[in-house]
């Protein structure tokens, strides 16, 4: 993945990883603007949900990329090359949640509707640190005169190469706002999963014009097969989750 580098003096950070830790920077300030009676907990369950995000999302990376990194096994592990599954991540990130907020004493599913905007934050900086990096690109059309300006623009891939295709970060950006106002009409964890069946949705619909390299099932890309799975468990889940905003006083006198 062809990365610009955000250089400021001695720091150096790839726009891509700069883009996801703002978000997940202003998830945390949200999560204790909301919370402000337990930020330890919500610190040490942030830190347990993101190490379990990035093994997951490297493992599901690995998982779908077996055939080149079972003759490169030296390379599973060198998290600076990229290559990471956003599916992996929510369970990975979830498992984090769990394991830590038991720990903590506090309740997973409370600490899910704290949690809930990391979801579109992160969408939104994921796609937009694609448009820079050249990650998740659309397929390549024959020229934008034929197109909406909307659907289309010329963009790179992971190679370098510069051509008119079709604006899947232009699709991500989108489907990360509209997550964002559907959230508005939840509330506790219920939230959480509703974003969460949206931006699974809107990643099944821009799986159909991507042309970076996946595996196929039936017609489908891989992860259009793993967002439908994630869409579907997501919707199950917000159609039966509990309204956790009465925990709210039971977490505050517990902490």
């Amino acid at each position: 993945m062809l990365d610009p580098i955000f250089v400021f003096g001695a720091f150096r950070l790839p726009v891509y990883s700069l883009m996801l830790t703002l978000a997940l920077v202003i998830a945390l300030a949200l999560s204790f603007r909301r919370a402000p009676y337990c930020r330890a907990q919500i610190i040490d369950t942030g830190i347990g949900a993101l190490f379990g995000a990035v093994i997951g999302a490297r493992l599901e990376y690995v998982a779908l990329s077996w055939d080149y990194f079972a003759l490169h096994m030296d390379e599973i592990t060198r998290w600076d090359a990229g290559g990471l599954g956003w599916h992996g991540a929510v369970i990975g990130g979830l498992v984090g949640v769990w394991l830590i907020g038991r720990w903590r004493g506090v309740d997973p599913h409370w600490l899910l509707a704290r949690f809930a905007w990391v979801i579109p934050l992160v969408m939104l900086s994921a796609w937009i640190g694609c448009a820079a990096a050249g990650c998740g690109y659309g397929r390549e059309v024959d020229t934008l005169a034929n197109y909406p300006d909307w659907l289309v623009w010329e963009s790179r891939d992971v190679y370098g190469n510069f051509v008119p295709r079709f604006s899947t970060a232009r699709f991500g950006v989108i489907v990360g706002l509209v997550t964002a106002g559907i959230g508005l009409l939840a509330r506790g964890e219920r939230r959480f999963w509703l974003m969460l069946a949206v931006v699974s949705a809107g990643m099944f619909a821009i799986g159909f014009v991507r042309a970076d390299a996946s595996p196929m099932i039936a017609g489908l890309r891989v992860d259009q097969v793993l967002d439908a799975l994630m869409f579907v468990w997501a919707v199950q889940r917000t159609l039966t989750t509990e309204n956790t905003e009465s925990t709210e006083k039971m977490t505050r006198d517990r902490v």
